[in-house]
């Protein structure tokens, strides 16, 4: 999965030119380390060895002398093109590993240590799909990696490196020699969560990640060495690894990490972990600036100084006007900016970053005809008695090409039409590992009536969109449409009408999809409930009523049914995102976990 390339080693000593893409990692690395040593380079805080937080870090230097050994060590353990997996909990270690991989000949698999609650399953699938010869693990969790690699097939105990216990580190740092790869040799391979297909490994080169790497850095105008990235992000997902590890490593800047459990339990800790530090950038996905809104507190508010933070970056899910306004709200007294907000669009298949809103823009909100919006075009002439809904843009192409096209005839649809998303630039994965059929069926494509864009190498997203006046419009998943009497509905639009519809539907917790009837698909919503709600028994037949007119009146729809099931029912990717196939086969199949009626509960 590899290509060759006439540059197969480093940049001679002192070459590197900021910004330059022809370079690894380990070049960027090293230059940091001449001409800032002693700046820290990355600082986890640990919420679990105390509630106010355990600050671990490690200086440019520091970073330097470790990643070169455990390239070495690596380097004594694999061959070029061997897998390494990296099974640690977000840590310090886990960037010191992950950047210690890139800089050896092994192809770096980022995952997570086995006691991830929930993953189970989804890493024995990873693991033998990627086939490590190797794993990187930390001291905590090195027993338990043994244990797990003993019991599924996993590498054996002398090819486990306990990255944080190598007691010769400075002389196998001594011993590191820069390997015999390319730019175009795979660096790693990114799983993806999985939303609408079992994971799969994103093949990844080292250019497609220092492509994107700046591709981020120019597009939030960001100033390297200056920058802070803070983050929460789970560091085996795209965004995560992309703004905790790739980014502030190769831009010299410092990464400010906690634990994603540490900011479920207390969201504040992601705001003060931003707080008075420069040039922040941020990123999560929407849910977690309502959930910031809603859990912190007034008093705690305003002991917060948010004024550095220059990219508070929003994607991975429908992005919410609403959302947006009361994450201004709340904060902009304590120095959060419209402007600051920054919807964007990406997925693993292009590294990460696709498009982002452009800097000192705020957010661009646009208003279209619903029922036209239902055909396929994203129409701002909204009729008097129409029904307006409001589309926030991604922003612009970040250095790429983004077209919109007839996913069936290929064809590049004019401005206005809504169509699938392709993507198109030197960030583009290679295809999905040992996946012949699904790499051919998604990368590579070629574009029919390109005009003034490229007519070869695309990628195909599965995302639908549409382009107004240059900006990006994510509208859906192909997979998630659902076609009712012929027209196109989304299902966040009816998710979000049905959680607005009764006080009893927890919200961001829906999942909407067809089913196949006698009379053609028909739509289904299944709800949690609300946790704190009560006497939920008594008012079932409430609720469903509430819903079903919610989404007859916004959508002219006629809900086929409607199921209210326990919290944490609905399936969710390993990244949080609503799973709605699983979803849909846990319906069919009759196992969801139903909120009983008051007479089944006192029967």
């Amino acid at each position: 999965m590899s290509a060759t390339h006439s540059r197969p080693t480093r940049l001679p000593s002192g070459a590197l030119e900021i910004g330059s893409l022809d370079a690894f990692t380990g070049d960027y690395i090293e230059h940091w380390t001449a001409v800032q040593p002693q700046k820290t380079a990355v600082t986890f805080i640990d919420y679990f060895e105390s509630r106010k937080g355990v600050e671990y870090t490690i200086n440019y230097a520091e970073l330097d002398t470790r990643t070169r050994a455990i390239a070495a060590r690596i380097a004594e353990l694999t061959q070029p093109g061997d897998r390494v997996a990296l099974l640690a909990p977000q840590s310090v270690d886990y960037v010191t590993a992950f950047a210690g991989a890139l800089r050896s000949h092994a192809i770096n698999v980022p995952l997570y240590a086995p006691d991830l609650p929930g993953h189970g399953d989804r890493l024995q699938a990873v693991i033998a799909d990627c086939k490590p010869t190797a794993v990187l693990t930390t001291a905590a969790k090195a027993d338990l990696v043994r244990e797990f690699c003993a019991a599924h097939g996993g590498p054996a105990d002398t090819q486990i490196i306990v990255v944080d216990e190598l007691s010769n580190e400075d002389e196998l740092a001594d011993r590191y020699t820069f390997p015999d790869i390319s730019l175009d040799d795979v660096a790693y391979l990114q799983y993806t969560s999985g939303s609408t297909r079992l994971p799969a490994g994103v093949v990844l080169t080292h250019r497609n990640l220092m492509v994107n790497v700046w591709q981020l850095i120019n597009g939030h105008a960001l100033n390297p060495p200056e920058p802070t990235c803070v983050s929460w992000l789970p560091l085996f997902h795209d965004m995560g690894l992309l703004l905790g590890a790739a980014g502030p490593v190769v831009g010299g800047a410092h990464s400010v990490l906690i634990d994603p459990v540490a900011f479920i339990l207390k969201p504040l800790r992601w705001l003060q972990a931003a707080s008075g530090r420069p040039e922040v950038i941020t990123a999560a996905p929407n849910f977690a600036y309502d959930y910031a809104v809603k859990r912190v507190k007034p008093d705690d508010r305003a002991e917060l100084d948010l004024s550095g933070v220059v990219s508070w970056a929003n994607g991975a899910e429908p992005i919410l006007p609403s959302t947006l306004d009361a994450f201004e709200a709340a904060f902009g007294p304590v120095g959060v900016q419209r402007k600051s907000l920054r919807p964007t669009y990406g997925l693993a298949e292009a590294t990460v970053l696709v498009s982002v809103t452009p800097p000192g823009e705020e957010p661009t909100i646009i208003d279209v005809d619903a029922a036209k919006l239902q055909q396929g075009i994203a129409d701002r002439d909204v009729p008097e008695g129409g029904r307006a809904v409001p589309l926030v843009s991604s922003g612009k192409p970040a250095q790429q090409f983004v077209a919109i096209v007839d996913p069936d005839t290929r064809e590049r649809l004019p401005e206005g039409s809504i169509g699938e998303i392709w993507a198109n630039g030197d960030n583009i994965g290679q295809g999905y590992w040992e996946k012949t059929a699904e790499t051919q069926a998604l990368f590579g494509a070629v574009l029919e009536n390109a005009g003034d864009l490229p007519t070869e190498g695309w990628l195909r997203t599965e995302d639908l969109g549409v382009v107004i006046d240059g900006y990006l419009f994510v509208t859906g998943r192909i997979k998630d449409l659902i076609i009712v009497d012929g027209r196109n509905i989304y299902p966040h639009d009816i998710e979000y009408s049905v959680e607005q519809a009764h006080d009893a539907i927890a919200q961001r917790r829906l999942a909407a999809f067809s089913v196949p009837t006698d009379a053609g698909e028909a739509m289904v919503v299944v709800a949690e409930k609300y946790r704190a709600a009560e006497h939920v028994g008594s008012q079932l037949s409430e609720i469903a009523a509430a819903a079903r007119e919610a989404v007859s009146l916004e959508h002219s729809v006629a809900l086929y049914d409607f199921v209210l099931v326990e919290p944490d029912t609905i399936s969710r990717t390993s990244s949080g995102k609503i799973a709605r196939k699983a979803t849909r086969a846990s319906y069919l199949e009759g196992t969801l976990q139903t909120v009983p009626s008051s007479e089944e509960e006192s029967a």
